[in-house]
């Protein structure tokens, strides 16, 4: 054969159109019968690798491609003269283009099908990257080609130049990286679903211990107008590792608006958090802005639990980001669109609620299924990588031991523990305050717990939230005394806060003698 390229795809998005351009830059079509097929029908000329092997396929198709004829022709060195001469005396014919797919186990890792690890194991590739892995080998003699993305680029190339090599050395080493990346992305997620059969872990998540070593693939999705501000590069990156299941969020759809800028992609990380830990059982709205909440409330409605949340800060809602934990209708769509926002996210779009806010182009319209927040948070530092648990699912007051004299009425604690859902997202030191289902005060980011408390406190006298008879919560323990007798001088008569201090003892003792009623959680929310 003259100039060959091979090809064994089972995703045929772009095939036609770079066979023909192959055929007709003189190329011969070594194909997979099922990618003949698909040749077949756009009337390609194309050759059988079995025709050209003399052998079979075999075991139902496992093996159809590891034969020597096919991998000398690709792993041949064409400046080597005793591999010139070891291929013509084996009859074997160069192969200086490879084409493949690999077989769909990305796509149903995470479905249905991940639940039958017998078929799952059938759609673990053997013969696609052992072929496209030693063209991207020999790649200074072999064009290895895995995503069709590329294919338009090769078609212009070969079009551009009709005489001698139509691929420069940079492109070709650039397709080979991405070959090489394709396949640890791919090998990462074989390794971590059968670690995760081994574990007992449910199919296609994290592992139940970190890892003594895991190797973290990083594929760019798209380059960002700019990081958090205009000096800084930036890209978003899709992550994937060969034995964490790193936490990637939900399942979002994008539904209107500009794309997502680096800041956004912050913004949004935040509030799917958020919206992961709103209380189901009620209708509930809240607004974030720098990645803390400045509103949250509950409603009957979701265009009333809007409306009252930005009754939390009016100063502060505008231009946040909206999460919501129940579709939006046209109504809150209306109360959305009254003043600027960035960003809403909610389960659904209902009743004409999208042709209202896609009158904004600035406002990204983001659909999204909180349910599948799961795996490991990276996080990189000087000197190293950090690899923690997402505190999400944030206990609930339940857990927490009442330490006070005080008994608190049922009705309560559904305050309580929206607080206590709250302060988990707010940067440490941080101390939230509700009252009637609506977020009345914040103290975030302070170096003292106290000086939290004091913050949260200026912020609701500010917006004439009434503080007798709140609540609050604290993401870590109270050192002193000093908050909760701030806390109770207003008039707050419910506190939740884990439980670790030397001056436990006197806080409860504080507690008591104030009539507030004082939980001590097990653990802390901490967010850095």
């Amino acid at each position: 054969m003259n100039k060959c390229a091979l090809l064994s795809v089972s995703d045929r998005t772009g095939l036609p159109e770079l066979a023909a351009a192959l055929h007709g830059a003189g190329y011969t079509l070594l194909a997979t019968s099922g990618t003949g097929k698909a040749l077949d029908e756009a009337r390609i000329p194309w050759t059988s690798v079995e025709s050209y092997t003399g052998l079979a396929e075999l075991l139902d198709g496992r093996v159809k491609t590891l034969h020597p004829k096919i991998h000398g022709g690709i792993l041949a060195r064409r400046d080597q003269p005793h591999h010139l001469k070891q291929m013509e005396e084996a009859q074997i014919g160069p192969i200086d283009v490879v084409i493949v797919n690999l077989y769909p186990f990305l796509k149903y890792v995470q479905s249905e099908k991940a639940s039958k690890p017998e078929e799952m194991t059938e759609l673990v590739d053997v013969g696609g990257p052992t072929m496209i892995r030693a063209a991207a080998k020999n790649h200074a003699f072999v064009l290895p080609l895995i995503d069709p993305a590329d294919y338009p680029e090769v078609i212009d190339a070969l079009a551009a130049k009709k005489d001698g090599d139509p691929f420069s050395l940079e492109m070709r080493r650039r397709l080979a990286a991405k070959v090489f990346a394709t396949l640890s992305q791919y090998d990462g997620a074989i390794a971590r679903y059968f670690g995760g059969l081994v574990s007992g872990e449910q199919p296609g998540f994290a592992q139940a211990e970190l890892p003594a070593e895991c190797t973290v693939t990083l594929s760019k999705v798209s380059d960002l107008r700019y990081g958090e501000n205009p000096h800084q590069r930036a890209a978003l990156y899709e992550a994937s590792s060969n034995s964490l299941t790193l936490f990637s969020g939900p399942r979002w759809e994008q539904l209107g608006g500009k794309e997502l800028s680096y800041n956004n992609m912050l913004d949004l990380d935040a509030g799917l958090r958020l919206l992961s830990d709103l209380p189901t059982e009620r209708t509930t709205v809240a607004i974030l802005k720098h990645l803390n909440p400045c509103g949250v409330a509950v409603g009957k409605s979701v265009v009333e639990a809007i409306e009252r949340a930005k009754e939390c800060d009016p100063r502060s809602h505008f231009g946040g980001v909206l999460v919501c934990n129940r579709p939006v209708d046209r109504a809150a769509a209306e109360e959305i669109r009254g003043d600027f926002a960035e960003l809403v996210l909610a389960p659904d779009f209902v009743d004409g609620a999208l042709d209202v806010l896609r009158t904004s182009k600035n406002l990204r319209i983001l659909k999204v299924d909180v349910s599948t927040l799961k795996g490991f948070d990276v996080r990189t530092v000087a000197g190293g990588v950090l690899v923690q648990e997402p505190d999400i699912d944030r206990s609930r007051i339940a857990h927490a031991a009442l330490s006070s004299s005080r008994t608190p009425a049922d009705e309560e604690l559904a305050d309580l523990e929206l607080a206590w859902r709250i302060v988990g997202h707010v940067k440490s030191n941080a101390i939230v305050l509700v009252r009637d289902g609506l977020l009345i005060g914040v103290g975030a980011g302070q170096m003292s717990r106290i000086d939290s408390v004091e913050l949260a406190i200026t912020k609701a006298k500010a917006h004439g939230h009434l503080l007798n008879g709140a609540f609050a919560a604290s993401d870590a323990f109270f050192p002193f005394p000093d908050s909760v007798e701030t806390l109770a001088s207003e008039g707050i008569t419910c506190v939740i806060a884990p439980a670790g201090a030397r001056k436990d003892d006197e806080i409860k003792a504080t507690a008591s003698a104030k009539n507030v009623s004082l939980f001590f959680a097990s653990d802390r929310h901490f967010r850095h």
